[in-house]
């Protein structure tokens, strides 16, 4: 992606528990010289991402025969339109123009098919804990009936994606003037909409963080 270094966000320690907020990432593979796109929600573990798809996917044979296969995740946060009417420097120069903000990450990695049934056990156990408590629930995979849950696990096969480069692009008008900077994430943070807000959060956090 298009990275000017005014963007350009490496430390793993913002961008990793940024895929563990967001966690739906679309995994691009390349197949017989096309691009091909899932949307799938992923679970982070010592350098590795881990996903499932059922096996009438299409992904799982080409994975299952070309084994390791390079391939690109991506991840999006949030995300928002910037007036310009909001720029101080509006006033003095009226040279302005609209710009769009937003946050993503791209992880770069060697993925293979695992057919482990205990593995994908394991694995949809703790991608169901780690959403169950944002929902103040207990729900546990063993709460259904063992018989129910070999039946759907035998219908799936895992993802290992093995982690190789990671790279994020924040964009927050760090590109601006100081008094524009400040009145954009001023204007997002006092927004009535939900993902002006958090955009505005990601970026004061990433800004602290430096």
């Amino acid at each position: 992606m298009y990275l000017p270094k005014h963007f350009k966000e490496e430390r793993p320690e913002l961008l990793l528990p940024f895929i563990q907020e967001h966690p739906l990432g679309v995994l691009v593979t390349i197949e017989s010289g096309l691009a091909q796109a899932n949307h799938l929600p992923w679970f982070y573990e010592e350098q590795t991402l881990q996903a499932h798809i059922p096996k009438v996917n299409p992904l799982y044979t080409f994975l299952r025969e070309a084994n390791k296969v390079e391939a690109l995740l991506i991840f999006q946060g949030p995300q928002a339109y910037i007036t310009p009417s909001w720029y101080p420097s509006k006033k003095e120069t009226g040279k302005v123009v609209p710009t769009w903000n937003y946050s993503v990450v791209h992880v770069r990695g060697k993925i293979h098919v695992q057919e482990n049934k205990e593995w994908i056990r394991s694995h949809l156990e703790k991608m169901t804990n780690a959403q169950e408590v944002k929902r103040n629930s207990d729900w546990e995979v063993s709460d259904a009936p063992t018989e129910f849950t070999d039946g759907m696990i035998s219908m799936l096969c895992g993802l290992e994606f093995q982690i190789e480069s990671i790279e994020g692009k924040l964009k927050f008008s760090q590109n601006r003037l100081k008094d524009d900077h400040k009145a954009v994430l001023d204007h997002l943070s006092g927004s009535d909409i939900q993902d002006d807000r958090k955009l505005a959060a990601l970026a004061k956090h990433a800004l602290i963080k430096k």
